[in-house]
This record gives C-alpha cells, structure tokens and sequence, in this order.
C-alpha cells in the first residue's frame, strides 16, 4: 500500500506494502522519507493523515479526485495537488491521475490514485544511483523533481501532439482528399486536456513561490522558476498549436469548396454545351403541321450535322478559354 525510499548522501533505503502505521515510526530526522502512498480505499487516506499529523483538511483534498491543481499551506505542511499525465499509445490518448503532495521537514509523502504505473521512474532510478544532486539535497529539492517530472511528461505529451499536427499538415497537402475533421478534433481534445490542468498549474506554483518559501531552501528557488518557464513554454505552445489545428482546419475547406467548384464547373460546361441541343431538340418536337425541314429529305442528316458541329465549336472554344 505504501511505498518508503529513505535516502541521505551516504545511503539509499527502499521498502515497500507497508501500513501507515509501519510507515510513520520509519521516518528518520538525518534522511529524506518519500512515502508514495497507492490509495486503495478512503481508509487509507484517513489513517495515512491520522499517523503522520496530516490536516483533516488536507486529507479530504487528497480524497477529491475532480480537484484541480492547487497549493495550501498549513502548519506542519505544505500541500500540491495536480494531474499527472500520461500519453496512452494504444488507445492514443491521454490517461489522467491524480497526484497529491504533501511536504513537510526531511518528509515528502505522494498520494497516487491507484493507476498503473506513474512518471517517476527515472527518479527514482537517480536516487538510487545518487545521479546529480538529488541525494545531496533536502526535502524541497526533491518536492521540486516530483512537480517537475510531471510538468517534463505535459511537456513530452504537447510534442506528441505537435508531431501529429505536422504530420496532419503533410498529409492533407499531399492528398488534398484527406479527410482530417476526425483528426483535428481528436488532437484539440486533448491539448484542451493538457492546457485545463496546466493553467491552473501555474496559478499554484506561483502561490507557493510566494507563500511557502518559509519550506522552500534559497537553494531550490531557481529550480521553481525553471517549472514556472516549462510551464510558460507550453501554454505558448497550446496558442500555437491551435493557430496550426486552425489553418489546417481551414485548408481542409479551401480543398472542399475548390473540389466543389470543380464539380460545379465541370456541370456547367456540360450544361453549356446541351443548351442549343435542347433548343433544336424542343423546336422540332413541337407538333405543328407545316413545318419545311420535317418533308425534306436532308432534315434529319442536317439537324444532326449542326447539332454535332455546334457541340465541337462550343468545346473548342471552352477548350481556348481554358474552361476545360
């Protein structure tokens, strides 16, 4: 249920199924204590808050799934909520988790939703190897690697969907019959996704740059303004990318309406060409009786002669004008 890595620049420690109550006598003052806590039930939140002198507050913002990113600041702790995003590439969308922090001295505890797996992989990999200075860092250092492995994953996902865009654009220029409606709203979907759970983001983390810097080492300060930057940089990307949903949008119609129009004048031309023949052919339909042509012996070879040579001029000409 829950997992330890215990770690100080010396050692590195990991356990893993305990029960709040394991977890709460293993903290140790002269190490960093991760508790990553896989909720399971709402007992284990309640009990998880309860050992560790977590805020009842705070306990019921953890339980809040639908919670939008947002930064509290209470006595013992300090509290981050937000999603973590995932780019599924079987189902070719974007998997949500939610992801609860709560910081306090030496102590960093993550509560997870339950979801298979989560972005921490590679942080976990350099705490273990003591890579850079993740092991000589305090509590903050490592708050700011969690926050910033799930901006860097926001990150990975806006280029995915870039890339699709590109690809979209290439597509439709080199078939101007692709069909891309299905496509651009699928990936609008999902940067409108991305940028409801980025904007809010930002909000919070600026929040917590002003009023949690009393948990927050002058040391760790230019790292927050690093997420703050990534943060800045895809939500210029989510103006650019719809620009570029747009245009291509708009392409897609610039190609419809000019198929249209080469329907519409391939229909014309036709209709051009028939109208004196459905003239000759309405005249001599008529059933008067005194009509010259009708007793002539040369009427019927005639009528069809001038009908096939009106026709050839009318495309000839069509043809010099370049209709056709």
């Amino acid at each position: 249920m829950i997992t330890l890595i215990q770690y100080n620049d010396p050692g590195y420690t990991t356990r893993d199924g305990l029960s709040p109550a394991e977890a709460s006598k293993l903290v140790k003052p002269d190490h960093i204590n991760w508790f990553d806590v896989e909720i399971t039930n709402k007992i284990l939140v309640e009990d998880t808050a309860q050992f560790f002198g977590i805020h009842h507050l705070m306990a019921e913002d953890i339980q809040n799934l639908e919670q939008l990113p947002k930064f509290e600041v209470f006595d013992k702790y300090l509290f981050f909520t937000l999603k973590m995003l995932v780019f599924n590439p079987e189902s070719n969308k974007i998997t949500q988790e939610h992801l609860s922090i709560v910081m306090g001295e030496d102590l960093i505890i993550t509560f997870q939703e339950g979801l298979p797996g989560d972005v921490f992989d590679e942080l976990r990999n350099r705490i273990a190897l003591a890579k850079g200075r993740i092991r000589k860092y305090g509590a903050d250092y490592l708050f700011y690697n969690i926050i910033d492995s799930v901006v860097d994953n926001y990150m990975a996902i806006m280029e995915r969907l870039r890339d699709k865009i590109e690809k979209l654009e290439a597509e439709i220029i080199k078939d101007p019959s692709f069909h891309v409606v299905e496509e651009i709203m699928e990936i609008k979907k999902e940067i409108n996704t991305l940028r409801k759970y980025t904007l809010p983001l930002r909000d919070a983390l600026n929040k917590m740059r002003v009023e949690g810097s009393h948990f927050i080492q002058k040391t760790s300060v230019n790292y927050f303004q690093d997420v703050a930057d990534h943060i800045h940089y895809l939500i210029s990307s989510f103006e650019t990318s719809r620009e570029m949903l747009k245009d291509i949008m708009d392409l897609h119609l610039s190609n419809l309406s000019n198929d249209m129009n080469k329907v519409m004048k391939t229909l014309t031309v036709v209709a051009a060409i028939f109208i004196p023949l459905t003239f000759i052919a309405g005249v001599y339909g008529m059933n008067f009786k005194y009509m010259p042509e009708l007793d002539s012996p040369y009427g019927y070879p005639m009528l069809w002669t001038f009908m096939i040579v009106s026709s050839v001029v009318m495309v000839v000409y069509m043809k010099h004008k370049k209709w056709l």
